[in-house]
């Protein structure tokens, strides 16, 4: 037998003195003298188990050694209380996993362990004797183990070597015997099974030994086998892509980390030596930065632990430990916070940032319970993990099999232009411009004792005063901001007791303010006043106090065919700023991210803007005139963008007027390029036949344009439009005023100003006056139409005709007092009609706000006759109408010629019949108001008209034999008598 003794300098800086392994052993086995192969765990356990005694020399130590082992089995050793006289004692222990079957990593477990006394966690904790473990290539900690520990403890190394130290300096003796008693054992285990810290999912269990051949002592029989970490310095593993990523190790460093782009990687931060105890007077960073960010877009960093299991970080002494009195330590829990982790000191810091200097979100201790999300706002975050210098080695409980802590980490990114996150440090978040959304808490987390401001505010205004009038008085402003609260919620957090708890919500410690103007914040908190007004508060939120909410504002219609939307917000349930400001104020005495508070509103800033100036004589809240003399461009107009003059404001009806006013001698040229109806079923259609638009469906939602070819007189409609079929739309008018009648109804919450909109310009154009009669008067009369009559455009998209007096159509005014009454031969027709007609030549008769179009020529049968009265005619019996004006009752006629024809329109004046008087009989006076009358009509006709030798009456009463021969027969100076009467009754009619 040959026995070669070597000497060598191990990883740990250790001599270690043995026997080099012969082929016959392996590299975990000893090469007894005899030929046989024991365990290195069995060399000098006072029991001979080489059988020769070669395992036991006289003066031997397990001490100073290196120690392999077989993946799959567990090996124990002891180290025996050294006697006084060999005092101060110190042992060095080397484990080292040697690949493939020799394991990847190392496992401790602290079996029985006292090891001199523990009295501190941070001062000459240790002062008879200590454990300190060192990893093969890291920085040393100098922390220290100490004490006794009460059940077993393990340790996972970080690499593939590590080197234990144990240190007595003096033995002391109390009741339970003396300060040392060191027993452990140890496991060689492989890196595919690291699933808690690597993550992954564990290789199949092995075949039985009678078909695999691996013997058994080889297969798993550990409860940590799952459990295990790695061998390696970094981050990186066998490569699977369900692997946790555990950033790279920053050299130099026993554990700072650094992690990038946790967006595509499963980072996670763990404390050293996870899942086992971590080593003593460390202090480890896990800088986390997100370098890869979407254009436009805002990354924030969150870490978390929702697995309670999985956070166990040392928040109190030992049992019996008088460092601090367990009164003293809060109530029962697992998780600790802030000043609850001073005991040990041992605990988990965020921070806002990447630096130490930055604001700290969260400090935590103990375990059990998962760690809320913490959000940076911004796309770095920092974690800082700092143990004391001493401890004692502690068994976890049966809900804690771990120690330590591993924290996920998630990347979400948010608009850049969104007011979702504080630009810098300083909580302030500015919205400006003239739009709307949605306004919430900060998607990040705040530190405590926070202020976070939400500033609205509208565009500067466009008109400043010279800097030598700073005192004129400035314009209203144009915009004004609405906010609806529609929640504000604050989370029962995990960082006080209950009656904390209590005393806060009665404080109201953590806060919405609502602010009337800019409120910006002095260093104490209090508001500094606006310089653009007085800043008032308007309402302040608290846990259990809201004063306005708008909380239906949460609920949203899947469609607008199934549900008609929520109600809109009512100024009730909100807030509107007298100016163009309003500041939302957050305060938080309490981490967020151990106390949620969330808030959510709509804010909106109101465009009171009108073009044009007001226009009083029209109904409505938006009516508007132009009036521009001797513009050369065209000049912008737009329908009006207050919300509240829409459904999703609360109003449900709406009317406007825009009156458009040239220069005598000019004319109006009109051009819309967007007409926009929300959506309703209705279609602007073209009728060639009258070169008119006119709307076909729902006709709640229209423009409609008119022209007022006479000035004092009914508008004559011209097209109506609903859609944007026909944009852009032209209209040149043959007079110089036009209207456009803006018109919604029915609106419901859904219908805003960018729903129901119209925009266009409009500017003057000359043109030669009509100086042939247009207005015609009388007690009876007609219009013969054809050729050189009729009205060939001026309507969409036509070129102005050189004719002045084309597109003007006829007016027929009765005298004071009377009405009149048209006929034309043709048949009504829908102006979409094209079959009934025979003919594309068309009448178009006004009458006030009623308008007809008539068929001169039928297709089928025989054309009628078409009878039209003035608008406020009603038949004897009824009472009288009195909301007609003498304006309204005149008719207006055109003639759109498309081909060849001739037709008449006639007109006849009318009066009313009076009243009978309610005694017996009709006085004679009333008889003599009406002698000339046409039953059929109900109504009285001139004198001049009776017996004249033309039917005007439709019956032709007033020529009937019975009336004119009579008149015929009287004497001459009857005739003159009568005709002096006519002329007296005349003048009474009139």
């Amino acid at each position: 037998m040959r026995v070669v003794v070597t000497a060598s300098v191990d990883p740990m800086h250790v001599v270690v003195v043995g026997r080099c392994p012969t082929p016959a052993c392996r590299l975990s086995e000893y090469f007894c003298d005899n030929g046989r192969c024991v365990p290195l765990n069995r060399y000098c356990d006072a029991a001979n188990d080489c059988g020769d005694a070669s395992d036991e020399p006289r003066g031997c130590t397990p001490c100073n050694r290196t120690y392999y082992g077989t993946v799959g089995r567990t090996y124990s050793l002891e180290l025996h209380r050294p006697k006084e006289d060999r005092l101060p004692f110190l042992c060095h222990l080397t484990f080292t996993a040697g690949g493939g079957e020799l394991g990847d990593l190392v496992q401790l477990t602290f079996e029985s362990f006292t090891v001199g006394r523990f009295t501190s966690f941070t001062t000459d904790g240790c002062p008879d004797g200590s454990m300190a473990i060192s990893e093969s290539g890291r920085p040393t900690a100098g922390g220290a183990w100490c004490g006794p520990a009460w059940g077993p403890a393990v340790y996972f190394s970080e690499t593939r070597s590590l080197l234990v130290t144990v240190k007595l300096q003096r033995l002391h003796k109390d009741s339970s015997g003396y300060n040392f008693d060191f027993r452990l054992g140890y496991r060689l285990l492989p890196r595919d099974r690291a699933v808690v810290r690597y993550g992954g999912k564990p290789p199949p269990p092995p075949l039985p030994p009678h078909l695999s051949g691996i013997p058994p002592a080889q297969g798993p029989g550990n409860p940590w086998w799952g459990m295990g970490v790695g061998a390696t310095n970094g981050g990186g593993g066998s490569g699977r892509p369900d692997e946790h990523y555990l950033g790279d190790l920053i050299a130099g460093t026993y554990c700072s980390r650094l992690f990038s782009d946790c967006d595509r990687k499963p980072c996670r931060l763990q404390s050293p030596n996870f899942p086992g105890v971590y080593p003593r007077n460390l202090t480890c960073y896990y800088a986390v930065r997100q370098h890869e960010v979407p254009a436009g877009m805002h990354a924030l960093v969150t870490v978390s632990q929702p697995d309670g299991q999985l956070t166990a970080v040392r928040s109190t002494g030992p049992a019996g430990a008088s460092s601090r009195s367990s009164a003293t330590r809060g109530p029962t829990r697992g998780l600790r916070v802030w000043q609850e982790c001073d005991e040990v000191q041992d605990y988990v810091t965020v921070y806002d940032g990447y630096t130490t200097r930055d604001p700290v979100l969260l400090r935590f201790c103990g375990g059990g319970e998962p760690v809320p999300p913490v959000t940076s706002s911004g796309p770095e975050l920092l974690v800082e993990f700092s143990t004391s210098a001493f401890g004692c080695l502690e068994q976890p409980g049966p809900l804690q099999p771990l120690h330590g802590f591993q924290l996920e980490v998630q990347v979400q990114f948010v608009d850049a232009r969104s007011p979702q996150y504080s630009k810098g440090k300083r909580c302030e978040l500015w919205v400006r411009g003239a739009g709307r959304g949605l306004l919430e808490s900060p998607r990040h987390s705040l530190p405590r004792n926070a202020t976070c401001l939400f500033h609205l505010q509208g565009p500067p205004a466009r008109f400043q005063p010279a800097p030598w009038r700073s005192n004129a008085a400035l314009p209203p402003p144009r915009f004004r901001v609405w906010l609806s609260v529609l929640k504000f919620h604050v989370t029962t957090g995990l960082d006080a007791s209950p009656t904390t708890q209590v005393r806060m919500e009665e404080s109201c410690a953590s806060q919405l303010r609502v602010w009337d103007g800019s409120a910006p914040l002095n260093s104490d908190g209090s508001p500094v006043p606006s310089s653009l007004g007085n800043t008032s508060l308007l309402a302040r939120y608290c846990k259990d106090r809201v004063p306005r909410s708008c909380d239906h504002g949460l609920l949203t219609a899947p469609n607008r065919s199934a549900a008609r939307g929520p109600r809109p917000c009512s100024l009730a349930e909100s807030f509107l700023s007298s100016g163009d400001a309003l500041t939302l104020e957050l305060r938080t005495v309490e981490s967020t991210a151990l106390r949620p508070v969330s808030f959510r509103a709509l804010y909106e800033f109101v465009d009171l803007h009108q073009d044009g100036l007001p226009y009083p004589e029209a109904p409505g809240p938006c009516s508007r005139r132009f009036i521009v003399p001797g513009m050369l461009q065209p000049q912008t107009f737009q329908s009006p963008r207050d919300v509240f003059l829409f459904g999703r404001g609360g109003a449900a009806n709406l009317s406007c007027v825009y009156r458009f006013e040239a220069q005598p001698g000019e004319h109006v040229r009109l051009t819309l390029t967007r007409v926009m109806m929300g959506g309703r079923a209705c279609r602007t259609r073209e009728v060639p036949e009258l070169r008119r638009l006119y709307c076909a469906g729902d006709n709640s939602l229209t423009v409609r344009v008119l022209e007022e070819v006479w000035p004092g007189r009914p508008l004559i409609p011209r097209d109506c439009l609903c859609s944007g079929d026909h944009m852009p739309y032209t209209f040149i008018s043959s007079s110089p005023v036009v209207e456009i009648h803006f018109t919604a109804l029915n609106m419901d919450a859904a219908d805003d100003f960018r729903k129901i909109n119209m925009m266009g310009a409009w500017t003057s154009v000359r043109q030669d006056p009509c100086t042939r009669p247009r207005r015609l008067a009388g007690p009876s009369g007609s219009i013969q139409l054809g050729p050189g009559n009729a009205v060939p455009a001026g309507a969409a998209s036509t070129p102005h005709s050189s004719e002045p007096c084309d597109g003007v159509p006829w007016l027929v005014e009765p005298a004071a007092g009377r009405y009149l009454y048209v006929t034309v031969r043709g048949v009504a027709m829908h102006p979409n009609d094209t079959k009934t007609c025979a003919t594309k030549n068309r009448v178009s008769l006004h009458a006030g706000r009623r308008s007809l179009v008539v068929c001169p020529e039928p297709a089928y049968g025989y054309a009628r006759q078409i009878e039209v009265v003035s608008e406020g005619w009603v038949v004897a019996g009824e009472p009288p109408f009195t909301g007609s004006d003498d304006a309204s009752r005149s008719v207006a006629i055109e003639f759109i010629g498309n081909d060849p024809g001739s037709y008449l329109v006639s007109w006849l004046e009318l009066s009313r019949r009076p009243l009978e008087p309610p005694s017996v009989g009709v006085s004679l006076e009333a008889l003599e108001l009406c002698r000339h009358r046409c039953p059929e009509l109900d109504a009285c006709i001139n004198a001049s008209l009776w017996c004249d030798g033309t039917s005007h009456c439709p019956s032709g009463y007033d020529e009937a034999a019975t009336h004119c021969w009579v008149l015929l027969q009287l004497p001459v100076l009857h005739l003159l008598a009568g005709s002096r009467g006519k002329r007296s009754l005349e003048s009474r009619e009139s």
